[in-house]
């Protein structure tokens, strides 16, 4: 079993390594930052520089910075050009009013702080397949997680590829590269053990889809910078009362997608596990992590310890689609220096937290980012809350405007066009400050996204707690419209009248406006002309059809763009018409042409057929074998749609009615309707048999056996000879007797029926 560290020897140990990185951090002072580049037409582009330094450091910012160009390849021939300061050097701020030396201080004996410095140039770049751009400026800081760092350049480099091959064909474009949130600082103080949100979101003027990714830092162009190691195996106190300590987990090297030491936990105290946890959203270019190493500073109150740095860094690459193609355009990175604190007592700022009334029809999901969709023509309102764990921390919400200088200059657009949503913050410096995004987009606007990056700080002294959030709000078709029928699921029989309602379910309200809608109908069948203009339709379809409906929003419309519509439709069925009808053919079943009974073949071809449609077969005699009116029973013989072959067998001659009945059902259970039947009738004659009075049991198949009428079948037969002897005799007579072993001659019967009665007759034998 390991033993546990006291608390006093750990932060012995963490002051004595803090000793070892004070100089080190004297001698650096390149921080952090980014290149990036604005087209100005006839291949002229303004060129810019953000560098952050180390402010509380010896070396002086410089004022100007050599800018290098090569054409395809690192080891291309390099044109300089020299990028000139522009504005004064800006202090960061992030300590609270009450520190000495104010919230902007900026000395070598103060607190830890960067400063910011801007500088450009415009410079030609005829079209070529890939311009790389770059800056080197001596030199970076030690820090933890890169061997050497202290030894190598901070390398800016930004790629511009202006003439691309669209299908085999040079095609020059104009490109300006996607343009960084200033407020989005990436020289970061961030709190130990607390889960942190930074981004590197940009916005892009050309419409260019952007793909954010995490990269290894560069001393120069494609010369990458190794990696270290992080601790291996070590504890770190948690408490001590009660007492708690986190095992770290063994050996391991960071890399662009864990470039910090950052954990969440398992299991309980006394001991908690850390396991790896460092979350990157590659769509917002945000990342979410828990610092989870922190080395105490030394006894002069020093932070800058370079055990508690870590370099990361963004690259933003763009896409432009062309003929359905996406081809890539250009690429820029951004190097942030993440610095590591204890925040004390001080807990960073809440997540964002939005909602919005469920009539607007917004959808929203609180994450790590907050992701707001809302429909076109849709007035809708959210709020977003801001808040703080700790009470009585102000907050201050800060987040880029239309009217910032480097979005009017660069960007070129608004960062959330007015035509989309309008967002205030209500509130600032209090503990509740709320967002309020009123959005009430055109269809112009379908799919379309937008980030609004916010910065959530308190005042907390000494060090301010930051959050960097972003709020997306995504544009979707909106589609505020359905169809009533006055019958759920309508099924109806053909002819049934069907009220259809559109109604519309966005809000009854348009800003302070009554909402206010039109009608059109598409025509179809079973409507009227006059009522393709009502909300409500009346129809008597007498086939199945769909009714479309579109829903015009008066309010809505913004002159020249497009009026907003809604769109809805209904399906009625019909129940279908049928028209009953068959055929039938009729074959001998006895011994010979003559001998009964007669079997009879359906076949079904009445026009459609459907599965849930009820199908009734009959028959009726309506007269005897002699051709005299009856009225027998009416008898279903099959209830199948098509009952095949054999499907009836009639024994007695005469004239039968053949009936099918095909009945309509409509609607959905339990409330079906029958709809009016379809029938088919057709008489059919069934040839009489008279009792023959020869017989020829010759083998030719025909009248092979001395035949009986249907009606005396099944019962006592006897026959005799012309001496009046008995030589046959059936119990239960089926048109059997041939004749066997008698001579050809004249033989008589005797029939007796069930009931008794007996006749007499007789018949030939012909051989």
């Amino acid at each position: 079993m390991k033993k546990l560290l006291h608390a006093p020897l750990v932060l012995f140990l963490s002051w004595c390594i803090s000793l070892l990185g004070i100089q080190e951090a004297q001698a650096s002072h390149a921080q952090g930052g980014q290149l990036t580049y604005t087209a100005l037409g006839n291949n002229q582009y303004r060129i810019s520089c953000r560098f952050f330094r180390d402010c509380s450091g010896l070396v002086a910012a410089p004022t100007t910075l050599s800018l290098s160009v090569k054409n395809g390849s690192c080891s291309a021939a390099a044109t300089t050009y020299t990028l000139n300061q522009v504005g004064a050097l800006e202090n960061g701020s992030p300590y609270c009013a009450s520190v000495p030396g104010g919230p902007s201080q900026c000395t070598t004996s103060g607190r830890t702080n960067f400063q910011t410095a801007k500088y450009e140039t415009t410079i030609t770049l005829l079209p070529a397949a890939e311009w790389i751009l770059s800056v080197s400026v001596s030199s970076r800081p030690k820090i933890s997680n890169l061997v050497d760092a202290d030894s190598e350049n901070m390398y800016y480099e930004a790629r511009l590829n202006n003439l691309i091959s669209v299908n085999g064909v040079a095609t020059i474009i104009q490109n300006s590269s996607p343009q960084y949130q200033d407020q989005d600082i990436p020289i970061p103080f961030v709190c130990f053990q607390q889960r942190t949100t930074l981004t590197f979101s940009t916005q892009e003027a050309d419409g260019d889809s952007l793909v954010y990714s995490l990269d290894r830092p560069l001393a120069g162009c494609n010369d990458t910078i190794a990696y270290s190691t992080f601790a291996s195996g070590g504890i770190q106190i948690i408490s001590t009362n009660p007492p708690c300590v986190l095992q770290l987990p063994s050996n391991g090297r960071y890399s662009p997608l864990f470039p910090i030491t950052s954990f969440t936990t398992t299991g309980a105290c006394p001991v908690k596990t850390a396991v790896p946890d460092f979350r990157f959203d590659s769509q917002l270019g945000s990342m979410t992590f828990t610092p989870g190493v922190y080395i105490q500073p030394n006894a002069a109150g020093n932070a800058d310890n370079y055990l508690n740095k870590y370099s990361l860094v963004g690259k933003v690459t763009e896409y432009r689609r062309i003929n359905g193609r996406y081809y890539k355009v250009g690429s820029v990175r951004r190097d942030f220096l993440v610095i590591v604190i204890d925040c004390g007592g001080n807990t960073t700022p809440a997540p964002p937290i939005a909602s919005g009334p469920p009539k607007t029809g917004v959808q929203i999901i609180n994450t790590d980012s907050t992701l707001i969709t809302a429909y076109t023509c849709n007035y809708s309102e959210v709020r977003i809350k801001f808040s703080d764990p700790n009470p009585g921390d102000l907050l201050t919400v800060t987040y880029p405007k239309e009217t910032d200088p480097v979005f009017a200059a660069e960007v070129k657009q608004s960062i959330l066009p007015v035509d989309v949503a309008r967002f205030s913050i209500v509130g600032n410096g209090t503990t509740t400050p709320y967002g309020i995004l009123k959005i009430q987009p055109d269809v112009l606007f379908t799919g379309k996204t937008y980030r609004i990056p916010v910065q959530i700080t308190d005042n907390a002294c000494p060090i301010k707690g930051v959050q960097n959030r972003i709020l997306v709000l995504k544009i979707a078709k909106g589609n505020f419209a359905k169809v009533v029928p006055s019958v759920n699921n309508p099924y109806v029989c053909a002819g049934t009248q069907v009220d259809l309602t559109a109604t519309p379910f966005r809000p009854d309200s348009v800003g302070l406006q009554l909402a206010q809608y039109d009608y059109r109908w598409k025509l179809g069948n079973g409507m009227a002309p006059a009522d393709t203009v009502k909300q409500t339709l009346k129809v008597t379809p007498t086939q199945t059809t769909r009714y479309y409906v579109r829903i015009i929003g008066k309010n809505f419309r913004l002159t020249p763009k497009p009026t907003c519509v809604d769109t809805a439709s209904v399906l009625v069925r019909v129940a279908p018409a049928l028209t009953a009808n068959f055929s039938v053919a009729m074959r001998n079943g006895g011994t010979s042409a003559s001998v009964p009974p007669r079997i009879f073949t359906f076949t079904n071809t009445s026009v459609s057929r459907v599965t849930t449609d009820s199908v009734r077969w009959t028959y009726q005699q309506v007269k005897d074998g002699d051709g005299n009116p009856v009225t027998g029973p009416v008898v279903v013989f099959s209830r199948k749609f098509d009952p095949g072959a054999d499907a009836l067998t009639i024994r007695e001659g005469g004239t039968y009615k053949f009936t099918l009945s095909i009945n309509n059902t409509a609607g959905i259970a339990p409330n079906k309707t029958q709809c009016a039947a379809s029938t088919k009738s057709m008489e059919v004659v069934v040839p009489k048999l008279e009792i023959p009075n020869v017989f020829t049991p010759n083998g030719d198949g025909k009248n092979e056996t001395f035949v009986l009428t249907a009606g005396q079948e099944g019962n006592k037969v006897q026959i005799f000879n012309r001496w009046g002897r008995l030589i046959k005799e059936y119990t239960n007579y089926q048109n059997d007797w041939t004749g066997e072993e008698q001579p050809a001659g004249v033989y008589y019967y005797l029939l007796t029926d069930k009931a008794g009665k007996t006749t007499k007759g007789w018949v030939q034998l012909s051989r």
